[in-house]
C-alpha cells in the first residue's frame, strides 16, 4: 500500500514550561478526526514519531503539546527546536483508543504531555453538554512543571460538571495534592464514576488498573493507552 504524505507548516510555538511546548501547525488538507487520535510525523533520516492531537482549530490548523526530551531522543528536540515556517511531512490520524460517547460519569488520569489525548476527550465530552460528571486528575513532579492551569480553571467555571485536581510528587504546596495519582484511587473518590481513562507509561497504567480492580472496577470500564 502506498501512503501519501501530507504537509504541516509550523506557524506558532508557545513555551508552556522549560521543556514543554504548545505547537501550532497549518495543514495542506481539511482536518477531521476522532477524539484522542494522533498524527505521525515522518522526520528526516527516515524516522517516524506519533503525537496525540490537542485540538483542531477551524478546518486546517492543528495544535499539539510536545515535551522536549533529552537522553538521545533527538526527534522531540528536532520538532521543538524547529523554526517557524518549517514544513513537516505527516500521516493522517489513526488508532482506536477514542472516547466512549455516552453520558456516564468519567474519570481521567494522566501525567505530563500524556495530558494531550485525554484533554481532547474531555473537551469533546463537554462540547456534547453531557449531564455526567467529568473529572481530571493531573500528576506532575514540581510546581514549575504545571501548565494549562488557567485553561482548566476557566473550563471548570464554564462547565459546572467539570472538576480537576493536580498532584505533585516532589513539592508539597498548598492548593495542590501531594504524591501520585494512584493515591487518589480510593473507594470514596471513585465510587461515582463508571468509566476510567488512563494514558501513561505501561507500569503506571498497570498499577492503576490493579488498584481499580481491587475497588471492584471491572476492566470493561477502564480505557487505556500505554506509551
Amino acid at each position: 500500500m502506498i501512503v501519501t504524505l501530507k504537509k504541516f507548516t509550523l506557524i506558532k510555538k508557545v513555551k508552556l514550561t522549560d521543556d514543554v511546548f504548545e505547537m501550532h501547525f497549518l495543514s495542506d488538507i481539511i482536518l477531521d478526526f476522532k477524539s484522542w487520535q494522533f498524527i505521525t510525523f515522518i522526520l528526516p533520516w527516515i524516522w517516524w514519531r506519533a503525537y496525540s492531537i490537542l485540538e483542531i482549530v477551524d478546518w486546517n490548523m492543528i495544535k499539539l503539546i510536545i515535551k522536549r526530551l533529552e537522553n538521545g531522543r533527538w526527534w522531540s528536540k528536532f520538532i521543538c527546536d524547529s523554526e517557524i515556517w518549517y514544513v513537516f511531512q505527516w500521516v493522517w490520524p489513526t488508532w482506536h483508543f477514542v472516547l466512549n460517547e455516552v453520558d456516564n460519569n468519567k474519570l481521567f488520569l494522566w501525567t505530563w504531555t500524556w495530558f494531550v489525548p485525554l484533554y481532547n476527550q474531555i473537551i469533546k465530552c463537554l462540547s456534547l453538554w453531557y449531564n455526567s460528571n467529568i473529572k481530571l486528575v493531573f500528576w506532575l513532579r514540581n510546581i514549575w512543571d504545571v501548565f494549562y492551569s488557567d485553561i482548566l480553571i476557566n473550563l471548570s467555571k464554564y462547565y459546572s460538571n467539570f472538576t480537576f485536581e493536580y498532584f505533585l510528587s516532589k513539592d508539597n504546596i498548598e492548593w495542590f495534592n501531594y504524591w501520585r495519582i494512584t493515591s487518589f484511587l480510593l473507594s470514596e473518590n471513585i465510587k461515582n464514576f463508571s468509566e476510567f481513562y488512563i494514558c501513561w507509561s505501561p507500569m503506571m497504567i498497570d498499577d492503576c488498573i490493579e488498584k481499580l480492580n481491587i475497588l471492584w472496577v471491572s476492566n470493561d470500564q477502564i480505557f487505556t493507552e500505554k506509551y
